[in-house]
């Protein structure tokens, strides 16, 4: 019969502990946080319909289509949300807080059978309130942490080999096997490539770790008979991954951006390759000697992913942050012992010392009667449990790898996508909208928009966090959407206008870095604060351009080598219209801006432009100005062809602002061009000024020379990406933007609340009802 004793009550309380810490900080503000949970339950739902279900197609996640989120989490969710009953933004966190909290027992019983017992409640308590695995649980990786539990579990599993015949062995293995290949695709990798490591290496010379060939063969059969026991899906997710990430230039598109923003440095990487070691000492002290098969395997658990987080060196692109994950449980294993044996260690020292300095004192004096009788009641054991209770606190509340209460409702509030009034809107939109609806909004409530309101959803998210390369144009889409109008790039130079219904940074120069996927944006002119003198029967006026009607727009000449972004505006007095022209090869925009009087009662006497940019000002001659950027070493540049202006410079350094003023000398027509161009300097130029100076010049002598083999020209004109991605809505979070729509007779405003606004599509009938 089995006996409960104090051991089983501590191990219990610590997964309890467990438990309620994750569900509490999951729930903390009643809609668990991240936005993930939106592209699980977009899977959910899909995989729930009626009809043959296919786990590689999502209706909902951008716009929906194939997709590669592999369903073992969501297939096991959704069995639990139709026999329980609990909403789904309920039921997920409470299943992920559990199976988060079983790794605590998990860590416990490998700790246990490899080391010690001590340790293994030690490396138990360390789970509990680990940083990165409670972080997961707040971005909502929720397969990733059902496979971070059935990694660990099937090396229990392999380790305790012996205790099993071969069938059950097998059997069991090859289920957990099996589950994280259908649950997480990173998680499979790096559990076989640790698993086939460790076994091809300890074949070699399998005395040498304590062990038989025969005996880690055995472990090698679990990959096979785990990836029969699921070819059915895996027949069909291995080509469709490999046919969704054929095109070249999205997939070199998306590996840039995960080289710009994914990198781990080396730096931070080097301590965890010196901790590999340790466990062999570890081996030596407990096992008699410094290689021994556990040990080999924790080593090669820490090693394995490590490597991997370099994976950009040998062209493995991926993000290489989520590697992270699966070392956190060998290491806290590594600070568990550590802190066991320091504390066995200390405990023996003091306890001698008191012991013989106890002895002294009895030989030569009958004094500190009293003291002696509380030095007799600390033991070896209290003063070993002193020593752990001390060093736990101190690491749980000096390193960022283990989580404080008050760290954890931190964490949650950064992660924390959905409230209230955002929820509302979901709500409005799945009770008031067709089902087939395509909706557009930011990355975070994207997801929740796809997965709660289940309608198809354009989400703005970065290349870096898409998984195959027919999500990158819609993403793509749904971000230039939120953010502008009209773009061009040509691989040297990006300008961004969005369009005249929201006065702010327009337009806009971004410079195409080499060492980064984002353009970095470097100059603008402030339409909001570009003014316009004129007089009307003698009547001096000042006219701020936003305050000019819009009378047209357009992306002219999209489908050439030299498109340009027109906008045209006017009132009763004159008229106003701003040309960009863009040309492949070429590193500097044409812009141009024409007045015109409307009356032959005004006349226009100056216009004037701020320019907001990066870097230091500097002048060359009177037709030129520019701004260095040292920390990127990049120039923008502008040449004046036409009617010199009148410049003042109000900052010199970083924010640079810069007025230009034009005198139109009362004519009733002015035409103004300005060249804006940015590029690459040398260290050459940024160090010396005279090398700099002509640099400028010479640019300013050929400044529409193309480049040679130059990068391929792209667009983007919203009203054509609308017609093309059948877009119904917009959810806008960003209110700064509200005008950009509500504006603009393409849309008009359905709903509205203290954080959302959404705008449908005039021409769309996408209504419920309609």
């Amino acid at each position: 019969m089995f006996k409960v004793s104090r051991k089983h009550i501590l191990l219990l309380l610590i997964f309890v502990f467990a438990f309620a810490y994750r569900l509490i900080l999951m729930l903390w503000a009643s809609y668990p946080p991240g936005a993930d949970i939106g592209l699980h339950n977009s899977v959910i739902n899909s995989i729930t319909q009626s009809g043959n279900t296919n786990f590689l197609w999502n209706n909902y996640q951008m716009g929906g289509g194939l997709s590669l989120t592999f369903p073992g989490y969501h297939i096991f969710a959704a069995a639990i949300i139709m026999m329980t009953g609990m909403s789904n933004y309920i039921a997920q966190p409470v299943i992920v807080a559990l199976f988060s909290s079983l790794l605590v027992l998990c860590a416990y019983l490998i700790t246990k059978s490899v080391w010690s017992e001590s340790g293994a409640f030690i490396v138990a308590f360390l789970v509990a309130v680990s940083r990165p695995d409670m972080e997961i649980l707040l971005w909502a990786g929720y397969p990733n942490v059902i496979t971070l539990l059935l990694i660990p579990l099937t090396f229990y599993l392999y380790l305790q080999k012996d205790r099993f015949s071969l069938v059950p062995f097998l059997a069991s293995t090859s289920i957990l096997v099996g589950s994280i290949y259908l649950t997480h695709s990173l998680s499979a990798a790096v559990f076989v490539a640790t698993t086939v490591a460790t076994v091809l290496i300890v074949m070699v010379s399998p005395k040498t770790f304590g062990t038989s060939r025969k005996h880690v063969f055995y472990w090698l059969l679990p990959l096979a008979l785990g990836a029969a026991l699921v070819a059915p899906f895996l027949v069909n997710a291995v080509p469709a991954y490999l046919s969704s990430n054929s095109s070249f230039t999205v997939v070199s598109a998306i590996n840039s951006a995960l080289l710009s923003t994914r990198v781990i440095p080396l730096t931070t990487i080097l301590p965890l390759f010196a901790c590999t070691i340790l466990f062999f000492f570890l081996s030596k002290e407990y096992r008699g000697r410094f290689i021994s098969l556990p040990a080999f395997l924790l080593f090669m658990w820490l090693l394995v992913p490590t490597v991997l987080t370099q994976g950009f060196l040998f062209g493995l692109y991926v993000d290489y942050n989520r590697f992270l994950y699966f070392l956190v449980l060998p290491v806290l294993i590594l600070i568990g012992m550590f802190i066991d044996r320091g504390s066995i260690f200390f405990a023996h020292i003091i306890d001698n010392y008191r012991v013989l300095t106890s002895q002294v004192q009895k030989t030569t004096t009958n004094a500190h009667k009293t003291l002696d009788k509380v030095l007799s009641r600390i033991t070896r054991k209290t003063l070993y449990a002193a020593f752990i209770v001390s060093i736990m606190l101190i690491c749980v509340f000096a390193f960022p790898i283990f989580i404080t209460p008050w760290q954890g409702t931190t964490d949650q509030s950064f992660y924390q996508v959905m409230d209230n009034p955002g929820y509302q809107a979901i709500l409005w939109a799945k009770q008031n909208t067709a089902a087939n609806s395509v909706f557009v909004s930011d990355a975070l409530y994207g997801w929740w928009f796809g997965g709660f309101a289940q309608r198809p959803t354009l989400s703005a998210v970065d290349p870096q966090y898409l998984t195959i390369a027919r999500e990158f144009a819609p993403a793509n889409f749904a971000k230039n959407l939120l953010d502008t109008d009209y773009m061009i790039d040509n691989g040297y130079i990006q300008v961004r206008e969005d369009g005249g219904y929201i006065g702010r940074h327009n337009p806009m120069f971004l410079a195409d870095l080499n060492w980064t996927y984002f353009p970095y944006s470097f100059l603008q002119f402030n339409d909001s604060e570009i003014t316009v003198l004129s007089q009307n029967d003698g009547n001096i006026q000042s006219t701020n351009i936003t305050q000019i009607p819009v009378t047209g727009m357009q992306l002219a000449d999209p489908q050439t080598d030299s498109p340009s972004i027109i906008v045209n505006k006017a009132n009763n007095d004159f008229s106003y219209s701003e040309i960009l022209t863009v040309s492949k090869g070429v590193q500097f925009v044409n812009m141009t801006i024409i007045l015109q009087s409307t009356s032959e009662n005004v006349s226009l006497d100056w216009v004037n432009f701020v320019l907001n940019s990066q870097g230091s000002f500097l002048q060359p001659n009177a037709n030129t100005i520019a701004m260095l950027d040292a920390g990127t070493k990049e120039v923008g540049q502008l040449i004046f062809t036409q009617n010199q202006p009148q410049v003042h410079n109000y900052s010199k350094q970083y924010p640079c602002i810069t007025e230009l003023s034009y005198n139109l000398q009362g004519q009733s027509k002015a035409e103004i061009q300005i060249l804006v161009g940015l590029y690459a300097v040398s260290d050459a130029d940024i160090g010396d000024p005279a090398i700099l100076n002509q640099t400028l010049i010479t640019h300013q002598a050929n400044p529409q020379e193309p480049q040679k083999n130059p990068p391929v020209l792209t667009t983007f004109d919203y009203q054509a990406a609308l017609q093309q991605y059948s877009v119904s809505y917009v959810a806008n979070r960003d209110f700064e933007l509200n005008p950009k729509f509500a504006n603009d007779p393409k849309f008009n405003l359905v709903f509205i609340n203290s954080e959302v606004a959404l705008f449908q599509v005039k021409g769309d009938a996408n209504l419920a009802g309609s």
